[in-house]
C-alpha cells in the first residue's frame, strides 16, 4: 500500500502567510465572535512562537516517520490495518507529510532440502534397483516461488524446482521403468577464458506451477495456467517443510493422477461455522505426454473438502478425475495415433489432529482402459487393462522434548506391470521415521521402510525379496 504526501490546502497556505506577514494578527475560533486583542507581543516574539510551533511539528513528524520506517521493516505481517489507519489519522491532523510505504511487487520465497540416503534390496530382486544401492549424499529439492500481485484481486504465482539433473538420472521412455545407461550432461563452457578445457555440466529447471488467478471473493476465483491438481492432501501441499514423511506415497510418485495440469481451475470457499466448505472445479489437457493435447476431449476433475478446527483440526475431502490420453508421433505426411487410453480417478482424504497427535490417510484409485490396437509398451510388452489403487496411514506425535516427533506409516500400492518383475502386482511398504524441529522453519527429517511385494491375481507369481529404504532430509524454508 502507498501513503500519498498530504497536500498543503490554500486556506491554510494564506493563514501561514498572514502569521508571517502580519504577525500581530490572532488566527482563533473565537476571532469569529469577539473583537480582536490588541497585540500583546513584538514582531520578533511572534517569530519565535512560530519557530517553535514549526520545530515541535517537525519532531512529531520525524516520530511519525520513525514508527513508518519500524512498521515497514516488520515486514507485512506487522502493518495491520488498524495501525496504518491511526498512522495516517495522525498524519492528517498534525499536517504532517506521510513516508510512501512501498509493498515489492514480487516477492519470492521457497524451501530446500540436502540430505543422505540409501535404497538397496535383497539378491532375487536387486537388479531391478536402477539407482545407487550405495550411501550418498544429495541435493534434494530447492524450490523458489515467484508471487506477484499487480492488483487486488489478480495474482501471479510460479513455483520452480532447482537441481542438479538430468545428469546421472536415466531416461524413463513414457513413464516406464528407468533403464539404460545414466545421462551425462558434461559440456564445454565457451564462454570461459580457458574455453578449450573448462566444462560444466548443465541441470534442470523443473516448473512445478505457473498460473494466474482471479481472486474477487471467497466463493468464485478463476485460475489458469499450470497448476497442482487439487486432490488429496500432499500433491498441493508438497513442499518438504509441510510434508510430514521425508518420502512422499507411492501413489503421488506413480501419479495415479497426473500431478499437473495445464487449463482452467474454479475454486472457492463457504464460511457455515464451525465448518468451512471447499470446491474445485478443473478443465485441461489432461494426461499428456508432451505440453500439448493430441485430443478435442479435455479432461475433467474436482474436489469438495469440509474443514473444522472445533474441538478438534479435521478436514475431509474427496475428488475425481477423468480423461483421455494419446500420442501422435511426428512422422512426415501421416498422423497416426499409436496410443490411446481413457482413465477415471477417484480419491478421498482424511486430515485430523488431536492435540501433539497428527492422523494424515488418503486412498486412490485409477482405472486405466486402452483402445485394442493403441496400447503402452513396457518392455516392449502391451499394458493391459488395469485397475490401479494406492493407499497408506500415517500416525505422527510431536514429544514436549527437543521438537522430536516420531511417526508410523504404511503404504499399499497396486500397479500391475507385466510379470518380468518378480515383485507381484504391487508393494506393501511400513515405515517408521523421527523428525526433528529446530526452528518452525528448520527442521530433520528421518525415515526407514521394508517393501515387499504382493500377488493377489488368478495368475499369481511369489513375489521375491525385500527392499529398503534409508533417508534423512536436513530442510529449511525461507
Amino acid at each position: 500500500m502507498r501513503l500519498a504526501r498530504v497536500p498543503l490546502s490554500a486556506a491554510t497556505c494564506v493563514g501561514l502567510w498572514l502569521i508571517g506577514v502580519c504577525p500581530t494578527v490572532r488566527v482563533s475560533p473565537a476571532s469569529a465572535q469577539a473583537p480582536a486583542e490588541p497585540a500583546a507581543a513584538a514582531p520578533e516574539d511572534a517569530g519565535g512562537a512560530l519557530a517553535a510551533r514549526l520545530a515541535e511539528l517537525e519532531a512529531e513528524l520525524a516520530a511519525q516517520r520513525a514508527e513508518l520506517e519500524q512498521l515497514k521493516a516488520a515486514g507485512p505481517s506487522a502493518q495491520s490495518g488498524a495501525e496504518l489507519a491511526a498512522l495516517i489519522s495522525q498524519q492528517e491532523q498534525g499536517g504532517a507529510v506521510a513516508e510512501a510505504i512501498d509493498e515489492p511487487l514480487l516477492r519470492a520465497y521457497g524451501f530446500a532440502d540436502v540430505g543422505i540416503q540409501r535404497m538397496w534390496a535383497d539378491p532375487e530382486i536387486a537388479g531391478y534397483i536402477s539407482e545407487s544401492d550405495k550411501t550418498t549424499f544429495v541435493l534434494g529439492n530447492m524450490n523458489v516461488y515467484l508471487d506477484a500481485q499487480p492488483s487486488s484481486d489478480v495474482r501471479l504465482l510460479a513455483e520452480v524446482r532447482f537441481g542438479l539433473s538430468p545428469n546421472g538420472a536415466m531416461l524413463r521412455p513414457s513413464g516406464g521403468l528407468a533403464t539404460g545407461a545414466a545421462v551425462d550432461t558434461s559440456v564445454t563452457d565457451p564462454s570461459a577464458a580457458n574455453s578449450g578445457f573448462t566444462s560444466l555440466r548443465w541441470a534442470g529447471v523443473v516448473p512445478q506451477r505457473a498460473h494466474i488467478d482471479w481472486t474477487p471473493s471467497d466463493a468464485f476465483n478463476v485460475r489458469t495456467g499450470l497448476f497442482l491438481t487439487p486432490y488429496g492432501i500432499w500433491n498441493v501441499d508438497h513442499g518438504t517443510p509441510t510434508r510430514i514423511m521425508v518420502s512422499e506415497p507411492l501413489f503421488l510418485s506413480s501419479q495415479l493422477i497426473p500431478n499437473q495440469l495445464i487449463g482452467v481451475e474454479v475454486y472457492g470457499t463457504a464460511q457455515l461455522l464451525p465448518w468451512t466448505i471447499g470446491y474445485h472445479v478443473h478443465v485441461s489437457n489432461g494426461r499428456t505426454l508432451g505440453q500439448i493435447d493430441f485430443s478435442d476431449s479435455k479432461a475433467i476433475g474436482g474436489r469438495v473438502f469440509v474443514s473444522t478446527r472445533y474441538p478438534y483440526a479435521l478436514k475431509i475431502g474427496i475428488s475425481g478425475y477423468m480423461g483421455d490420453s494419446e500420442n501422435i508421433p511426428a512422422v512426415p505426411a501421416t498422423r497416426r495415433v499409436t496410443m490411446k487410453m481413457h482413465e477415471y480417478a477417484f480419491s478421498a482424504d482424511l486430515s485430523l489432529d488431536i492435540g501433539k497427535l497428527r492422523i494424515r490417510s488418503e486412498f486412490v484409485a485409477s482405472w486405466i482402459m486402452y483402445e485394442d490396437g493403441k496400447r503402452a509398451l513396457l518392455f516392449g510388452l502391451p499394458m493391459a487393462d488395469a485397475m490401479r489403487i494406492g493407499t497408506y496411514l500415517m500416525l505422527a506425535y510431536q514429544l514436549p522434548w527437543w521438537g522430536i516427533e516420531p511417526l508410523l506409516m504404511c503404504e499399499f500400492l497396486r500397479v500391475p506391470v507385466p510379470r518380468v518383475i518378480p515383485i507381484g502386482e504391487g508393494l506393501f511398504m511400513p515405515a517408521v521415521g523421527i523428525n526433528v524441529y529446530f526452528t518452525p522453519t528448520t527442521m530433520l527429517r528421518t525415515q526407514f521402510a521394508v517393501a515387499h511385494g504382493f500377488d493377489f491375481g488368478a495368475d499369481a507369481i511369489d513375489p521375491q525379496g525385500f527392499g529398503y529404504q534409508a533417508v534423512a532430509r536436513l530442510i529449511t524454508a525461507f
